[in-house]
């Protein structure tokens, strides 16, 4: 704001914010064409007159300010609407005592009524003290000229002339009252606008007070989750790595004693592998959930996927579910934490599964596994479950958020880890036909972080 701005209305800013209306900036040039007509109408210059006098000063000076004002629009300086309005002011102040003192030409009517018309605009344009004092110029000088017959003797008094006055009078003093009534409920009004900014500052703050408590008591929840995963997969761990010793012990037994029992030894090599499976999933999940760091090899993802599928394909199979597998005929092939990649495609297809409320007829699993470019490799379990609304897609990442009863929500937060650790992404659509498309891209070559 700038020292000038202080006595007006409305600051540079704010004239820019009115004018930013067609309406008003035609209706302003509306305005000055009306000036220049009145000044052409009232001036009485001829072309041929050219004799220096107060009347071609005046003259000048109108028209001046009106093109000071004319050009201040155009241009968008809008301080010359309340330069010009000071200007015409001056002038009409000093033309009317030039009338009556000077060229002893009474003033009429008309002329006070100009002198209302005056006391309108500057309220438009001016603040109240700057307003009062402006209309109380115009009317002094009117008043005073309107008893310049009895001053100067050379006339009586003109009954109609002087109830102007005393109109113009009570208009100013009226409009005084009003702009100060005006003042008092603008300035109640903007304690009224602090009062409700702050009562909105303080909800926001109550509003990013609670969100960070409540992001605080999940990231408590997710570190309480990992420290459990870990120490649950640390115990865990060791009957595995006891069955696997019993395994093997089994296994050198058999090859004596059962030689001639191939399909026990089939079923041993099967409890055997799946033991080993196990074990592989409990050290994805340590791995996971503790800071150690990554193992990043050249891995063909299609053979990762289908080993987690051959995992999952006892309990799809229980549950009455197809699962298909169609991977590219070419090797896709990804440097990648292998361990991690098969935790992820393992929570992709429990999300699957357990998007069928019930065993239905034509419940199918569909995953992909695809190369699109050289940089990226992507993996796709497609279903025609139940599905989610956009909503829940949407909120479907959060820690801890699940639409299932038995669920812990923490899945497709996993899932999203993992694709950060390969600087992929993971994403969820819905299908035309019902159900989703889950895709965990990754970067084919050595990630960043």
């Amino acid at each position: 704001m700038t020292r000038f701005d202080r006595y007006l209305v409305l600051s540079q800013s704010d004239w820019s914010g009115v004018f930013s209306s067609k309406k008003v900036t035609v209706s302003a040039y509306v305005c000055i064409a009306i000036g220049y007509a009145l000044w052409f109408s009232n001036s009485a210059i001829r072309l041929s007159d050219f004799e220096f006098s107060f009347r071609l000063v005046y003259s000048v000076i109108i028209f001046s300010i009106l093109t000071l004002m004319l050009i201040g629009i155009y241009r968008h300086n809008f301080y010359s609407i309340p330069l010009s309005m000071i200007g015409f002011n001056i002038s009409y102040v000093l033309a009317v005592f030039h009338q009556s003192f000077v060229i002893l030409d009474h003033i009429n009517v008309v002329t006070v009524c100009y002198s209302i018309l005056y006391f309108l605009i500057n309220a438009i344009v001016f603040r109240l003290t700057t307003t009062l004092i402006l209309n109380f110029l115009v009317f002094l000088s009117v008043a005073v000229c309107s008893i310049a017959p009895q001053i100067l003797g050379s006339g009586s008094s003109q009954p109609l002339l002087f109830n102007a006055v005393i109109l113009s009078g009570s208009a100013l003093v009226l409009q005084h009252l009003v702009l100060t009534v005006r003042g008092m409920l603008i300035e109640q009004l903007g304690a009224i606008k602090l009062q409700v900014a702050a009562l909105e500052a303080e909800v926001e703050i109550e509003n990013a007070r609670r969100e960070a408590r409540e992001k605080t008591v999940r990231l408590s929840r997710i570190s309480v989750v990992e420290a459990l995963g870990a120490s649950i997969a640390h115990e865990i761990n060791q009957p595995i790595a006891a069955a696997s010793t019993y395994c093997q012990a089994l296994r050198n037994w058999s090859a004596i004693e059962c030689q001639d029992a191939p399909e026990t030894l089939r079923a041993l090599a099967g409890v055997e592998s799946n033991v080993e499976r196990a074990a592989r999933l409990v050290d994805n999940i340590r791995l996971l959930t503790t800071n150690k760091d990554r193992h990043y090899a050249q891995v063909d993802i299609r053979e990762l996927v289908r080993d987690q599928i051959d995992l999952m394909q006892a309990e799809f199979d229980r549950r009455g579910i197809t699962l298909q597998y169609q991977p590219e005929p070419a090797e896709t092939a990804a440097f990648v934490c292998a361990s991690e990649v098969a935790l992820a495609t393992i929570n992709l297809l429990r999300n699957a599964m357990e998007a069928f409320d019930d065993p239905i007829q034509g419940a199918v699993v569909k995953v992909v596994c695809r190369q699109p470019s050289s940089d990226w490799v992507e993996i796709l379990v497609i279903d025609n479950g139940r599905g989610l609304s956009p909503e829940g897609i949407q909120m479907a990442f959060g820690a801890f958020q699940t639409t299932k009863d038995a669920g812990a929500g923490i899945g497709l937060s996993i899932c999203q880890k993992v694709a950060e650790h390969h600087s992929g992404s993971v994403s969820l659509s819905a299908n035309p036909g019902g159900g989703l498309s889950a895709t965990l891209r990754l970067a084919a070559k050595a990630p960043h972080g």
